[in-house]
């Protein structure tokens, strides 16, 4: 019943902190999900970041504090110098983000300061052409980090200077919560009055489709029967791809995309989905990730929706047949369609 609050960040640094938010979880009934407490099951022969990532997808929540610290590489990636890599932490946050488990991001308060320093001097110092360093931020991946994760619409960040300025922020968010929970239960009734209308409206629809699935059985068999299976599965397309987009949305910059370009990030799905093991759907956002960044499409982050798992999953045949895959990919591409896919 207890809430999982997973603590993320870099350890020797921050250890005191953690320390301190730990007890503040308790305090408030709440189970913090730490890897120094033993709270990470680890599994023989993996390597120790997965299981991180595994304790990440089954938490509530998420607090993610960012010092000057990056912290180490994540499994198959190494640490090189200036070149940008992935740590433990930053693969967490990614980890909460595809899942979908709301996430509070605490940054100190001088890090931010020096991270408006990288931004305002950003090409000169990606280029190499100025080097700069940081008093307190010892890793430029941190300020990489923070931007991936300001690029993020709708994630509340807080500056912090101590443990105690994270302690009141989280406070008053857990208050707030529980203030609109209260507030959902008097809106219950009403919520169920729509919810009989929008189950009418449904019914309705269903009738209607019926009766016109009828018809055009009817009229479309007598004159020509392949037609009418070309029909049926036009329409099987189109309502595959309407729950696809509807399943992924993707972050990345899709402003310069030429038709061809558009094509080919639909065409990296689709390869996906064929090789995807459907007892394992869930996994398909951090497998697109990869895929799509190897690619050289430079997805940041994905977000996904459990609910249509199984509609994806029961038209999954449509990526198997030649004729069906080149008319998803036709209207995935299409810039209105193509959009959609984007937060």
């Amino acid at each position: 019943m207890k809430p999982r609050i997973f603590i993320s960040s870099t350890f020797y640094d921050l250890k005191y902190i953690r320390e301190d938010l730990a007890s503040f979880v308790k305090a408030h009934d709440y189970e913090p999900v730490m890897f120094e407490n033993g709270d990470i099951g680890y599994t023989p022969g993996k390597p120790l970041d997965i299981s991180c990532y595994e304790a990440m997808r089954n938490s509530d929540m998420v607090i993610l504090i960012i010092g000057g610290e990056y912290g180490s590489a994540a499994n198959g990636e190494k640490r090189n110098g200036f070149n940008e890599y992935i740590s433990i932490t930053r693969n967490e946050f990614r980890t909460a983000i595809e899942t979908g488990i709301p996430v509070f991001v605490m940054i100190d308060k001088k890090v931010m300061t020096e991270y408006e320093v990288y931004e305002v001097n950003y090409e000169a110092i990606e280029n190499g052409i100025g080097i700069m360093k940081f008093p307190s931020t010892k890793n430029i991946n941190v300020f990489r980090f923070i931007k991936e994760i300001k690029n993020i619409v709708n994630l509340p960040i807080q500056e912090f200077e101590k443990s105690a300025d994270i302690k009141g922020f989280i406070g008053k968010q857990w208050a707030d919560m529980f203030k609109h929970y209260l507030r959902s239960l008097r809106n219950q009734n009403e919520d169920k009055k729509i919810e009989n209308s929008v189950d009418e409206m449904k019914s309705l629809i269903q009738k209607i489709d019926i009766m016109v699935d009828s018809v055009g059985k009817n009229v479309l068999s007598k004159e020509d029967p392949e037609e009418y299976k070309n029909v049926i599965n036009q329409q099987e397309i189109l309502s595959f791809c309407d729950v696809l987009i509807k399943r992924l949305k993707f972050r990345c910059n899709i402003e310069n995309y030429s038709s061809n370009r558009r094509r080919g990030f639909v065409l990296t799905i689709i390869d996906c989905l064929k090789e995807i093991d459907i007892n394992n759907f869930n996994k398909i956002g951090s497998q697109l990730f990869n895929k799509l960044n190897f690619n050289g499409y430079k997805v940041s982050t994905i977000q996904h929706n459990e609910k249509y798992n199984k509609i994806v999953i029961s038209k999954l045949y449509l990526v198997h047949n030649e004729k069906s895959v080149e008319k998803i990919i036709e209207i995935m591409s299409m810039e209105d369609y193509f959009s959609r896919m984007f937060y």
